[in-house]
Protein backbone atom coordinates (compact mmCIF):
# COMPACT_ATOMS: atom_id res chain seq x y z
CA UNK A 1 0.00 0.00 0.00
CA UNK A 2 2.89 2.33 0.77
CA UNK A 3 4.15 2.03 -2.83
CA UNK A 4 0.76 3.02 -4.22
CA UNK A 5 0.61 5.97 -1.82
CA UNK A 6 4.04 7.14 -3.06
CA UNK A 7 2.86 6.89 -6.68
CA UNK A 8 -0.30 8.89 -5.96
CA UNK A 9 1.72 11.50 -4.09
CA UNK A 10 4.10 11.93 -7.04
CA UNK A 11 1.21 12.22 -9.49
CA UNK A 12 -0.44 14.84 -7.27
CA UNK A 13 2.78 16.86 -7.07
CA UNK A 14 3.35 16.53 -10.82
CA UNK A 15 -0.18 17.78 -11.50
CA UNK A 16 0.32 20.83 -9.28
CA UNK A 17 3.66 21.59 -10.94
CA UNK A 18 2.05 21.27 -14.37
CA UNK A 19 -0.67 23.73 -13.35
CA UNK A 20 2.01 26.08 -12.07
CA UNK A 21 3.84 25.84 -15.40
CA UNK A 22 0.68 26.65 -17.34
CA UNK A 23 0.09 29.70 -15.15
CA UNK A 24 3.67 30.97 -15.49
CA UNK A 25 3.59 30.46 -19.25
CA UNK A 26 0.35 32.45 -19.52
CA UNK A 27 2.04 35.31 -17.66
CA UNK A 28 4.94 35.21 -20.11
CA UNK A 29 7.41 33.84 -17.58
CA UNK A 30 9.06 31.32 -19.94
CA UNK A 31 12.02 30.45 -17.71
CA UNK A 32 9.83 29.72 -14.69
CA UNK A 33 7.33 27.74 -16.77
CA UNK A 34 10.18 25.62 -18.13
CA UNK A 35 11.32 24.74 -14.60
CA UNK A 36 7.80 23.76 -13.55
CA UNK A 37 7.22 21.62 -16.65
CA UNK A 38 10.50 19.75 -16.34
CA UNK A 39 9.99 19.05 -12.61
CA UNK A 40 6.47 17.79 -13.39
CA UNK A 41 7.83 15.55 -16.14
CA UNK A 42 10.45 13.95 -13.87
CA UNK A 43 7.92 13.22 -11.12
CA UNK A 44 5.38 11.77 -13.56
CA UNK A 45 8.11 9.62 -15.11
CA UNK A 46 9.04 8.24 -11.68
CA UNK A 47 5.38 7.49 -11.01
CA UNK A 48 4.97 5.80 -14.42
CA UNK A 49 8.02 3.57 -13.96
CA UNK A 50 6.71 2.43 -10.55
CA UNK A 51 3.15 1.83 -11.81
CA UNK A 52 1.61 -1.57 -12.60
CA UNK A 53 1.64 -2.56 -16.31
CA UNK A 54 -2.03 -1.65 -16.90
CA UNK A 55 -1.36 1.98 -15.85
CA UNK A 56 2.23 2.44 -16.96
CA UNK A 57 1.47 3.13 -20.64
CA UNK A 58 -1.21 5.71 -19.77
CA UNK A 59 1.17 7.57 -17.44
CA UNK A 60 4.02 7.46 -19.97
CA UNK A 61 1.63 9.12 -22.43
CA UNK A 62 1.04 11.83 -19.79
CA UNK A 63 4.82 12.20 -19.53
CA UNK A 64 5.00 12.84 -23.27
CA UNK A 65 2.31 15.55 -23.00
CA UNK A 66 4.24 17.32 -20.23
CA UNK A 67 7.51 16.94 -22.14
CA UNK A 68 5.87 18.50 -25.21
CA UNK A 69 4.89 21.52 -23.10
CA UNK A 70 8.47 21.79 -21.86
CA UNK A 71 9.83 21.56 -25.42
CA UNK A 72 7.37 24.19 -26.67
CA UNK A 73 8.47 26.72 -24.06
CA UNK A 74 12.12 25.84 -24.55
CA UNK A 75 11.95 26.36 -28.31
CA UNK A 76 10.21 29.74 -27.96
CA UNK A 77 12.58 31.26 -25.46
CA UNK A 78 15.83 33.10 -26.17
CA UNK A 79 18.88 32.12 -24.14
CA UNK A 80 22.68 32.19 -24.32
CA UNK A 81 24.29 29.39 -26.34
CA UNK A 82 25.62 27.67 -23.21
CA UNK A 83 22.18 27.51 -21.60
CA UNK A 84 20.61 26.18 -24.80
CA UNK A 85 23.25 23.44 -24.90
CA UNK A 86 22.47 22.54 -21.29
CA UNK A 87 18.76 22.39 -22.09
CA UNK A 88 19.43 20.19 -25.11
CA UNK A 89 21.51 17.77 -23.03
CA UNK A 90 18.90 17.66 -20.25
CA UNK A 91 16.17 16.89 -22.77
CA UNK A 92 18.24 14.11 -24.35
CA UNK A 93 19.04 12.55 -20.97
CA UNK A 94 15.35 12.69 -20.01
CA UNK A 95 14.37 10.83 -23.17
CA UNK A 96 16.94 8.11 -22.46
CA UNK A 97 15.70 7.79 -18.90
CA UNK A 98 12.17 7.40 -20.20
CA UNK A 99 13.14 4.29 -22.18
CA UNK A 100 15.24 2.90 -19.35
CA UNK A 101 18.77 3.75 -20.52
CA UNK A 102 21.58 5.12 -18.38
CA UNK A 103 22.88 8.67 -18.58
CA UNK A 104 25.62 8.64 -21.25
CA UNK A 105 29.16 9.78 -20.57
CA UNK A 106 32.44 10.01 -22.47
CA UNK A 107 34.35 6.81 -21.55
CA UNK A 108 37.85 6.92 -20.09
CA UNK A 109 38.99 3.88 -22.10
CA UNK A 110 41.59 4.64 -24.81
CA UNK A 111 43.03 2.62 -27.69
CA UNK A 112 46.16 2.13 -25.59
CA UNK A 113 44.03 0.07 -23.21
CA UNK A 114 42.97 -2.27 -26.05
CA UNK A 115 45.42 -5.16 -26.19
CA UNK A 116 46.61 -6.07 -29.70
CA UNK A 117 44.09 -5.88 -32.56
CA UNK A 118 46.35 -3.43 -34.46
CA UNK A 119 44.67 -4.15 -37.81
CA UNK A 120 41.22 -3.55 -36.28
CA UNK A 121 42.34 -0.32 -34.61
CA UNK A 122 43.97 1.00 -37.81
CA UNK A 123 40.81 0.29 -39.80
CA UNK A 124 38.67 2.08 -37.20
CA UNK A 125 41.04 5.05 -37.05
CA UNK A 126 40.97 5.44 -40.83
CA UNK A 127 37.23 4.97 -41.34
CA UNK A 128 35.75 6.58 -38.23
CA UNK A 129 38.04 8.35 -35.80
CA UNK A 130 40.18 10.48 -38.12
CA UNK A 131 37.28 11.58 -40.39
CA UNK A 132 35.37 12.68 -37.27
CA UNK A 133 38.35 14.42 -35.65
CA UNK A 134 39.57 16.10 -38.85
CA UNK A 135 36.31 17.02 -40.57
CA UNK A 136 37.60 19.75 -42.85
CA UNK A 137 40.54 17.66 -44.04
CA UNK A 138 38.28 14.65 -44.64
CA UNK A 139 36.03 16.81 -46.81
CA UNK A 140 39.04 17.83 -48.92
CA UNK A 141 39.53 14.15 -49.78
CA UNK A 142 35.77 13.36 -49.97
CA UNK A 143 36.09 11.00 -47.01
CA UNK A 144 32.64 10.36 -45.54
CA UNK A 145 31.96 9.60 -41.91
CA UNK A 146 28.88 8.84 -39.86
CA UNK A 147 26.29 6.12 -40.35
CA UNK A 148 26.76 2.63 -39.04
CA UNK A 149 29.48 0.10 -38.24
CA UNK A 150 29.20 -3.54 -37.25
CA UNK A 151 31.80 -5.26 -35.09
CA UNK A 152 31.50 -9.03 -35.15
CA UNK A 153 33.52 -11.91 -33.83
CA UNK A 154 33.74 -14.47 -31.01
CA UNK A 155 32.47 -13.56 -27.54
CA UNK A 156 34.92 -12.01 -25.10
CA UNK A 157 37.18 -10.37 -27.71
CA UNK A 158 36.68 -6.82 -26.44
CA UNK A 159 34.14 -5.39 -28.90
CA UNK A 160 32.48 -3.17 -26.26
CA UNK A 161 35.90 -2.03 -25.05
CA UNK A 162 36.80 -0.96 -28.60
CA UNK A 163 33.62 1.11 -28.97
CA UNK A 164 34.31 2.89 -25.68
CA UNK A 165 37.80 3.72 -26.96
CA UNK A 166 36.28 5.16 -30.15
CA UNK A 167 33.94 7.36 -28.10
CA UNK A 168 36.88 8.59 -26.03
CA UNK A 169 38.96 9.42 -29.12
CA UNK A 170 36.23 11.56 -30.72
CA UNK A 171 34.93 12.93 -27.36
CA UNK A 172 31.43 11.55 -27.97
CA UNK A 173 28.85 10.47 -25.43
CA UNK A 174 28.57 6.67 -25.25
CA UNK A 175 24.93 5.54 -25.32
CA UNK A 176 24.91 1.87 -24.36
CA UNK A 177 21.69 0.25 -25.60
CA UNK A 178 20.36 -2.95 -24.09
CA UNK A 179 17.87 -4.37 -26.65
CA UNK A 180 15.55 -5.41 -23.81
CA UNK A 181 15.10 -1.74 -22.82
CA UNK A 182 13.70 -0.86 -26.24
CA UNK A 183 11.57 -3.93 -26.80
CA UNK A 184 7.85 -3.79 -26.00
CA UNK A 185 4.85 -5.91 -27.01
CA UNK A 186 2.61 -2.83 -26.82
CA UNK A 187 1.54 -1.92 -30.34
CA UNK A 188 3.71 0.90 -31.60
CA UNK A 189 5.79 1.27 -28.40
CA UNK A 190 8.84 -0.57 -29.78
CA UNK A 191 9.02 1.81 -32.73
CA UNK A 192 8.45 4.84 -30.47
CA UNK A 193 11.30 3.76 -28.19
CA UNK A 194 13.66 3.46 -31.17
CA UNK A 195 12.56 6.90 -32.40
CA UNK A 196 13.12 8.42 -28.93
CA UNK A 197 16.58 6.84 -28.79
CA UNK A 198 17.70 8.51 -32.02
CA UNK A 199 16.09 11.80 -31.01
CA UNK A 200 17.99 11.68 -27.71
CA UNK A 201 21.27 10.81 -29.47
CA UNK A 202 20.84 13.82 -31.78
CA UNK A 203 20.26 16.10 -28.78
CA UNK A 204 23.33 14.67 -27.04
CA UNK A 205 25.58 14.82 -30.09
CA UNK A 206 28.39 14.27 -30.62
CA UNK A 207 27.33 10.80 -29.56
CA UNK A 208 27.67 7.11 -30.35
CA UNK A 209 24.73 4.74 -30.10
CA UNK A 210 26.05 1.29 -29.25
CA UNK A 211 23.80 -1.72 -29.83
CA UNK A 212 25.26 -4.77 -28.11
CA UNK A 213 23.93 -8.12 -29.31
CA UNK A 214 22.25 -6.40 -32.26
CA UNK A 215 21.03 -9.77 -33.57
CA UNK A 216 18.54 -9.87 -30.66
CA UNK A 217 17.11 -6.50 -31.74
CA UNK A 218 16.99 -7.01 -35.51
CA UNK A 219 16.65 -10.76 -36.20
CA UNK A 220 15.88 -11.97 -39.68
CA UNK A 221 12.27 -11.05 -40.36
CA UNK A 222 11.57 -14.17 -42.40
CA UNK A 223 12.38 -16.37 -39.40
CA UNK A 224 10.70 -14.26 -36.70
CA UNK A 225 7.10 -14.77 -35.60
CA UNK A 226 6.98 -11.48 -33.70
CA UNK A 227 5.10 -8.64 -35.38
CA UNK A 228 6.69 -6.21 -32.91
CA UNK A 229 10.18 -7.38 -33.92
CA UNK A 230 9.36 -6.93 -37.61
CA UNK A 231 8.10 -3.39 -37.00
CA UNK A 232 11.18 -2.62 -34.90
CA UNK A 233 13.51 -3.75 -37.70
CA UNK A 234 11.68 -1.50 -40.16
CA UNK A 235 11.88 1.50 -37.79
CA UNK A 236 15.58 0.95 -37.12
CA UNK A 237 16.26 0.69 -40.86
CA UNK A 238 14.56 4.06 -41.36
CA UNK A 239 16.48 5.71 -38.51
CA UNK A 240 19.89 4.42 -39.61
CA UNK A 241 19.16 5.32 -43.24
CA UNK A 242 18.11 8.80 -42.12
CA UNK A 243 21.39 9.36 -40.29
CA UNK A 244 23.37 8.37 -43.39
CA UNK A 245 21.46 10.86 -45.54
CA UNK A 246 22.25 13.82 -43.28
CA UNK A 247 25.18 16.17 -43.69
CA UNK A 248 27.47 17.43 -40.91
CA UNK A 249 26.33 14.60 -38.68
CA UNK A 250 27.88 14.10 -35.26
CA UNK A 251 26.16 10.81 -34.59
CA UNK A 252 27.50 7.35 -35.24
CA UNK A 253 25.76 4.00 -34.81
CA UNK A 254 27.89 1.02 -33.82
CA UNK A 255 26.62 -2.50 -33.27
CA UNK A 256 28.31 -5.63 -31.99
CA UNK A 257 27.35 -9.26 -32.36
CA UNK A 258 28.68 -12.75 -31.89
CA UNK A 259 26.20 -14.02 -34.49
CA UNK A 260 26.29 -11.79 -37.60
CA UNK A 261 24.54 -14.45 -39.70
CA UNK A 262 21.37 -14.02 -37.60
CA UNK A 263 20.93 -10.29 -38.40
CA UNK A 264 18.25 -9.22 -40.88
CA UNK A 265 19.96 -8.89 -44.27
CA UNK A 266 18.53 -5.41 -44.88
CA UNK A 267 20.59 -4.05 -41.95
CA UNK A 268 23.80 -5.19 -43.67
CA UNK A 269 23.16 -3.49 -47.00
CA UNK A 270 24.90 -0.24 -48.12
CA UNK A 271 23.46 2.81 -46.41
CA UNK A 272 22.98 1.01 -43.09
CA UNK A 273 25.94 -0.79 -41.51
CA UNK A 274 28.40 0.12 -44.26
CA UNK A 275 31.50 -0.74 -42.24
CA UNK A 276 31.84 -4.35 -41.07
CA UNK A 277 34.91 -5.22 -39.04
CA UNK A 278 35.89 -8.66 -37.81
CA UNK A 279 37.31 -8.67 -34.26
CA UNK A 280 39.38 -11.86 -33.98
CA UNK A 281 40.58 -13.68 -30.86
CA UNK A 282 43.74 -12.15 -29.34
CA UNK A 283 47.03 -13.25 -30.90
CA UNK A 284 50.03 -14.23 -28.79
CA UNK A 285 51.22 -10.63 -28.37
CA UNK A 286 47.76 -9.46 -27.33
CA UNK A 287 47.33 -12.38 -24.92
CA UNK A 288 50.58 -11.45 -23.20
CA UNK A 289 49.43 -7.85 -22.79
CA UNK A 290 46.01 -8.94 -21.45
CA UNK A 291 47.74 -11.07 -18.80
CA UNK A 292 50.01 -8.13 -17.91
CA UNK A 293 47.11 -5.65 -17.66
CA UNK A 294 45.05 -7.94 -15.44
CA UNK A 295 47.88 -8.99 -13.14
CA UNK A 296 48.99 -5.36 -12.77
CA UNK A 297 45.85 -4.93 -10.67
CA UNK A 298 47.04 -7.62 -8.21
CA UNK A 299 49.41 -6.21 -5.55
CA UNK A 300 50.58 -9.71 -4.65
CA UNK A 301 51.69 -10.65 -8.17
CA UNK A 302 55.16 -12.23 -8.26
CA UNK A 303 57.67 -12.72 -11.06
CA UNK A 304 55.38 -14.12 -13.76
CA UNK A 305 56.40 -15.62 -17.09
CA UNK A 306 53.94 -13.84 -19.39
CA UNK A 307 55.49 -15.29 -22.55
CA UNK A 308 54.78 -18.82 -21.34
CA UNK A 309 51.21 -17.94 -20.36
CA UNK A 310 50.57 -16.40 -23.79
CA UNK A 311 51.91 -19.54 -25.48
CA UNK A 312 49.63 -21.76 -23.39
CA UNK A 313 46.41 -19.87 -24.17
CA UNK A 314 45.94 -20.23 -27.93
CA UNK A 315 42.19 -19.98 -28.64
CA UNK A 316 41.38 -18.25 -25.35
CA UNK A 317 39.47 -14.96 -25.51
CA UNK A 318 40.30 -11.82 -23.58
CA UNK A 319 37.42 -12.62 -21.22
CA UNK A 320 38.85 -16.12 -20.68
CA UNK A 321 42.24 -14.67 -19.73
CA UNK A 322 40.64 -12.14 -17.37
CA UNK A 323 38.85 -15.05 -15.64
CA UNK A 324 42.12 -17.02 -15.40
CA UNK A 325 43.83 -14.11 -13.63
CA UNK A 326 40.94 -13.59 -11.22
CA UNK A 327 40.61 -17.30 -10.45
CA UNK A 328 44.34 -17.75 -9.81
CA UNK A 329 44.39 -14.74 -7.48
CA UNK A 330 41.29 -16.02 -5.68
CA UNK A 331 42.90 -19.45 -5.18
CA UNK A 332 46.06 -17.96 -3.65
CA UNK A 333 43.97 -15.63 -1.47
CA UNK A 334 41.95 -18.57 -0.09
CA UNK A 335 45.18 -20.47 0.55
CA UNK A 336 46.55 -17.53 2.54
CA UNK A 337 43.34 -17.25 4.57
CA UNK A 338 43.37 -20.95 5.49
CA UNK A 339 47.11 -21.26 6.19
CA UNK A 340 47.70 -17.84 7.68
CA UNK A 341 50.73 -17.50 5.39
CA UNK A 342 50.73 -14.87 2.68
CA UNK A 343 52.47 -15.48 -0.66
CA UNK A 344 52.52 -14.02 -4.13
CA UNK A 345 50.60 -15.25 -7.16
CA UNK A 346 53.06 -17.17 -9.34
CA UNK A 347 53.15 -18.52 -12.88
CA UNK A 348 52.24 -22.02 -11.70
CA UNK A 349 49.01 -20.71 -10.14
CA UNK A 350 47.91 -19.31 -13.48
CA UNK A 351 48.97 -22.48 -15.33
CA UNK A 352 46.90 -24.57 -12.91
CA UNK A 353 43.79 -22.56 -13.82
CA UNK A 354 44.59 -22.75 -17.54
CA UNK A 355 44.77 -26.52 -17.26
CA UNK A 356 41.34 -26.66 -15.63
CA UNK A 357 39.32 -24.69 -18.19
CA UNK A 358 38.81 -24.97 -21.92
CA UNK A 359 39.03 -22.02 -24.32
CA UNK A 360 35.65 -20.54 -25.26
CA UNK A 361 36.58 -20.25 -28.95
CA UNK A 362 36.82 -23.36 -31.13
CA UNK A 363 37.89 -23.96 -34.73
CA UNK A 364 34.34 -24.53 -35.99
CA UNK A 365 33.22 -21.13 -34.72
CA UNK A 366 36.19 -19.38 -36.33
CA UNK A 367 35.35 -21.14 -39.59
CA UNK A 368 31.83 -19.65 -39.49
CA UNK A 369 33.26 -16.14 -39.13
CA UNK A 370 35.62 -16.68 -42.06
CA UNK A 371 32.71 -17.89 -44.16
CA UNK A 372 30.62 -14.83 -43.22
CA UNK A 373 33.50 -12.50 -44.08
CA UNK A 374 34.05 -14.25 -47.39
CA UNK A 375 37.57 -15.42 -46.82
Amino acid sequence: MRVLDDIDEKIDKATKLLQGGIKEESLGHKDKAKEYYFAAYRLMLEAANASPPDLKKKRLDQCNIILSAYQRVNENRTAPAEEKTSDRISEGEALLEEIGLEKPEIPKVTFEDVAGLDDVKNEILGKIVYPMKFKELSQEYNIQFGGGMLLYGPPGTGKTFIVKAIANEVRARFINVNPASLYSQWFGMFEKNISKLFRAAALLSPSIIFFDEIDALVPKRDTSNSDAAKRGVAQLLNEVGGINSQKNKNLFIIAATNNPWEIDEAMLRPGRFDIKIYVPPPDIIARKKIFELNMAKVKQAGNIDYNLLAQQTEGYSGADIEFICKKASQNVFMEAVKSGKQRQVETRDLLDVIGSIKPSIDADLLSKYREFAGF
